[in-house]
Formats: C-alpha cells, structure tokens, sequence
C-alpha cells in the first residue's frame, strides 16, 4: 500500500497539485454543473498460473490459482461497505472469474469492454521470462523502463496505444455515469491501470500494482481527483490466508 494520494489533475494537461482532502468536493468546484461526482474503483485480477509460473501474460488467459480466488473473495468482503452503481471489467476470463468473485451474491451485472484488456505484449506472450531472455535480451527490461511510450514489444502495442483504448473506455464509463454520480468498479490488468493512472496524471512512472490491490479516481466537472494507488488494504484487511 502506497497510502492516499490528494492531486488534482486539470483534465490531463499535465499539472497537479495537492488539494486538501478535508474540504467536501463541491466547495472546490468553480463551475455551476448539474454532474455529479463518478468515484472509480480500479481493481486488478487475483493471482493466475502465469503470474506464479513468471510468464508474460497480457492479451494470453491464463486460470486463477487458489490463492488468487482468496485474494479475490477478500478484496470483494473489503469493499463490501461501498454501494457500487455498476461493474465493468476486461473480457480476459482472469478479470471476469475476479470479478465474480469479488462480488459475490450483489445483484449487480459485470459489463465486459475487451478496451479493458492487458497491454499486448505480441511475440512475447505466455513465454517464460527466462526464454524471453534468451531470446529477446533485455527488451522487457527497456520496456518496462517506460523511458519511451512509443515502444513496444514485436507485434505487441505500445503504451500510448494502451492509454488510448483504455481511456476511451473510461471516459464512456464517466459519461453514463456523471449525470447521477456514485462509485464504479472497473476490473482490470496491472499495467492497464498502472499506465492509465500514469499518462493521466502526467507521472513519469507507477508503481507496481499487487494482485487485487485497489486505485480509486474521482471525477467531477472535468476534473480528475487521485485517491489511491495500489491500495491492498482492500484486500488484506480480510485476507484468508
């Protein structure tokens, strides 16, 4: 857990500042809007097979483990107190089977959109970290550098490409939502959010995202409010071990 982040983003150009998170929302607001605040929920999937196997897994599924059904089920009994006004998640089976889970016996109807999706690592999909290695040198580790946004792995898509599908989706997601407000959950992937979070806020990196951990944005009147990043006391506060 990273702790609470209070930065209020001026609709991605690029400067943030810290805002006192003691004064309700509204008084910080300039513009008379009848929107009402979106709070978005970012949830990563539990833990799969290639996660504990250290195969590269992005647009390639691979099944929850049994620990990742527990991270799941507990990141779900964590945010049992918040009422949720809808749910949408990556079409990956991974984040449908979290989701799933994490809602539990809600009567509340998981919404796919494959805009959800991990980044697509191309030629370098379901490998072993050490074939790609041996194959490809050091590309994950200048990928992961996020020194250039551009790049991308061999038939693979490059960070601006995954801030773009993603950020389309949310912002439909925002648009059905701000005219009555409330909380959404999104279930997702840790680069897709990690990225999103990155590019929106204008970061120069993020930081890693556990299985299950939560990151939570508000919106209101064009604005952005960073809430959380990476949280797992969602998830931890229950936790079945």
């Amino acid at each position: 857990m990273l702790g609470v982040f209070n930065y209020k983003l001026l609709e991605r150009c690029g400067k943030i500042h810290f805002i006192n998170p003691f004064i309700p929302i509204q008084s910080r607001c300039l513009r008379v809007s009848s929107e009402k605040e979106v709070k978005l929920y970012f949830v990563r999937h539990g833990e799969t097979h290639f996660n504990v196997e250290r195969r590269l897994q992005g647009f390639c599924d691979s099944p929850l483990t049994d620990k990742g059904i527990e991270q799941a089920k507990s990141v779900g009994i964590g945010l049992s107190d918040i009422e949720f006004k809808a749910v949408y998640a990556s079409e990956s089976q991974r984040v449908v089977d979290t989701a799933r889970h994490a809602i539990g016996h809600r009567n509340i109807p998981i919404i796919t959109d494959p805009r959800l999706k991990e980044m697509n690592f191309g030629v370098l999909e379901s490998l072993f970290q050490k074939e790609i290695l041996a194959q490809y040198g050091n590309i994950l580790e200048t990928l992961f550098s996020l020194n250039d946004l551009n790049m991308s792995a061999p038939e693979g898509e490059s960070y601006l490409q995954l801030f773009s599908r993603t950020s389309s989706a949310i912002d439909e997601i925002i648009h059905k939502h701000k005219n009555k407000g409330g909380n959404v959950l999104v279930f997702s992937h840790g680069v897709t959010i990690g990225n999103y979070l990155m590019q929106l806020a204008k970061m120069s990196g993020y930081p890693h995202h556990d299985n299950c951990s939560v990151s939570v944005i508000n919106y209101l009147n064009g604005e952005f409010y960073v809430d959380r990043i990476a949280d797992t006391s969602f998830r931890d506060k229950y936790y079945l071990k």
